[in-house]
Formats: structure tokens, sequence, C-alpha cells
């Protein structure tokens, strides 16, 4: 389930993806900010409170569900305390999956009006920060998958995703290159690169390599 907006999920819709083993167990749900401050200026119709809750309510109900977000750093009147509430809030919750956007005045929209706009080395500044956290949750994910053994996706010689990563979006699963294309398979994962896991022998390096079209 991709792009789904927090204020719309129920325990109902928990419930229903829990219970049924055709959806997969990962899920997009842009949150933006955490601050009630920068939520507020967003007009994100929820608070930080409901996020928090609403994150461990799907954890709990969808055991080893894998959680992807987006975040928006620069946004006209963000400040310091809110750029260190949402780094607490990445550092805590730990999700799988997670990208970070700068802020973009786009001409006639009610952002660009606003006061208080951010400039773009302080921007570029507090994505790095976010991305550098993000980095090493990411790498600890990656790490707690080494050893286990999963299903994958073959979609081309070599390269293969697995449940929790969208096309084009995520990282890739590399393994041999003799597996075949179109077909699902289940593969031990010996260890990982950045973003991406390997189903290889240990020491072998993938046959292709593939890049993201969107940063992580």
């Amino acid at each position: 389930m991709l792009y789904t907006h927090p204020a719309h999920w129920s325990d109902e819709l928990i419930k229903t993806i829990a219970e049924c083993p055709k959806v997969a167990r990962y899920i997009d749900i842009p949150l933006q900010h955490i601050s009630d401050h920068m939520l507020g200026r967003m007009q994100r119709e929820t608070s930080g409170d409901y996020i928090r809750d609403l994150i461990k309510r799907i954890r709990a109900g969808i055991p080893g569900i894998a959680v992807r977000t987006t975040f928006i750093v620069g946004f006209p009147g963000e400040t310091e305390a809110d750029v260190n509430e949402l780094a607490q809030f990445i550092e805590e919750t730990r999700f799988e999956r997670l990208g970070v956007f700068r802020y973009s005045q786009e001409e006639g929209t009610r952002a660009a009006k606003m006061e208080e706009q951010i400039s773009k080395k302080e921007k570029e500044q507090r994505w790095h920060r976010l991305m550098k956290l993000q980095k090493s949750i990411a790498a600890d994910v990656s790490r707690s998958y080494v050893g286990r053994t999963i299903r994958v996706l073959v979609e081309e010689p070599g390269v293969a995703r697995g449940e929790a990563d969208a096309p084009d979006i995520d990282g890739r699963v590399y393994v041999p290159i003799t597996l075949p294309v179109g077909e699902f398979v289940d593969v031990e994962i010996t260890g990982f690169e950045d973003y991406d896991l390997m189903a290889l022998p240990v020491g072998q390096k993938p046959a292709t390599r593939k890049v993201a079209k969107q940063a992580q």
C-alpha cells in the first residue's frame, strides 16, 4: 500500500491487512513532520501524538510490517527545535524505509507566500543531518536480515526485490544471475551494502548494479 494518508488509517484497516496473506507487509505513509508546530503550518490534519500512537498500533497489529515514510525539511517557519524533535522521532521510531525532501518554494502555492522562508543552505544542512541519521538506522535494519531466508521476486538477471522494497524507490536484493527472471524465490541473505541486501556467496560481487530513482 503506497502513499496512504495518516489521517485515513483505522483499526479496521490494520486488522484487514494483518488477516490477509495477499497484502504485502509493507506500507508507505508520508508523515511530512512530527512537530505540532509544523504539522499545523502544513495543514496535515494530524498531531504528533496521533502519529506516534498510529505507528505503534500499526506495528503491534501487523507483526513484521515494514514502514516507509517521508519527511520535509525547510518548510517556512521550521525552527531548530522542530528539526531536533523530528530527528529524535526518527531515532526512536527507526523506520525501515525513510526519505527526506527539501521544501521547494513553488510559485502560486500557499506556502510560497508565507513569511520565514528557510535559506537553501539551511535546508541542505537539515537534509544532510536527517539522511545521515537514517543511513545508520538503515544499516542496522539491513544487518538484521543477514542469516535470514526471505522470498524475493527476480526482476532481471541478478537483481530481485523483497516484500519491503517498492520498485525504483527502495533497495534491492542481489541474487545469483542464474535464478529465473519473473519468479518468486526463497534466498538466504548473506550480507548488505548501504540499502541493498546480498543473497550471494560471501565475497561475491553483484553481476550488475541498479540505483534507486528516489533517495532513501
